[in-house]
């Protein structure tokens, strides 16, 4: 793994260079993340990782407040197959700097997690702890990332890399104050309303075997896919809606 040290001019040259690049490929939001001691153990080489979100459409958000459409469900892939592209080129573009990148991608498919996904109901990293740590957002009660741009009407993915990088300072508690808007809506029951702070297990903020199941009854209704889609709770969250 290449190392370089790059003092904070270059580093913030380089980092911008590389945002300016990142946003100009279709990303919506694009922040560099300090993984140190925050990355679960089979990422915890990567010192740094590229966290970019793509804010999703708002026209395919219309319809879902009752449950998934096709509409939203076709934006959710649509969102997942650019990140992967972008993402595919940030790394290439780090790559080519002398540096090691590695993209984390925006979904893994359920069929090829293995026993301890079915278990846990959890991949091997969360592309929210490169975003917090990224300073794009904060978990909000839904257990989803909160942008103030956009709310959590956003998909991920992240880039790990040992480029060196002018990183955020890391957000480590919420910001929703008294709203409960996601916690009404959720078809499932199973966003209990809790603010979240760094450290809080995600089983105190949301039921997610519950919200599973239903996500996938819906998806299955609404839209004849089985799959574990939903997007109630993101289309209700009224961050960024002004």
């Amino acid at each position: 793994m290449a190392v370089e040290t790059l003092g904070s001019e270059g580093r913030e040259s380089a980092s911008g260079g590389l945002a300016e690049l990142i946003l100009g490929w279709g990303a919506s939001l694009v922040g560099f993340a300090d993984l140190r001691g925050a990355a679960p153990p089979a990422f915890s080489h990567w010192p740094s990782a590229v966290s970019i979100a793509m804010e999703l459409d708002s026209s395919a958000l219309a319809g879902v407040r009752d449950g998934p459409t096709v509409e939203y469900y076709e934006e959710y892939k649509r969102a997942n197959r650019a990140l992967d592209e972008i993402a595919a080129r940030s790394a290439d573009h780090i790559n080519s700097l002398g540096h090691t990148a590695e993209v984390f991608p925006a979904t893994i498919v359920d069929s090829s997690m293995g026993s301890d996904y079915q278990k846990t109901l959890s991949v091997g990293f969360q592309h929210k702890t490169a975003a917090t740590r990224a300073g794009l957002g904060w978990i909000g009660k839904s257990a989803l990332l909160v942008t103030p741009e956009f709310g959590s009407r956003v998909r991920l993915v992240t880039v790990f890399t040992d480029m060196p990088l002018n990183v955020a300072t890391p957000i480590t508690e919420g910001r929703c104050g008294d709203c409960k808007a996601c916690s009404r809506a959720c078809p499932a029951g199973a966003i209990k309303g809790r603010e979240w702070r760094v450290g809080l297990p995600r089983a105190e903020l949301v039921d997610v075997a519950a919200c599973r199941a239903k996500m996938r009854q819906l998806l299955l209704e609404r839209v004849g896919v089985e799959d574990a889609v939903c997007g109630v709770c993101v289309s209700v969250c009224p961050v960024g809606m002004d």
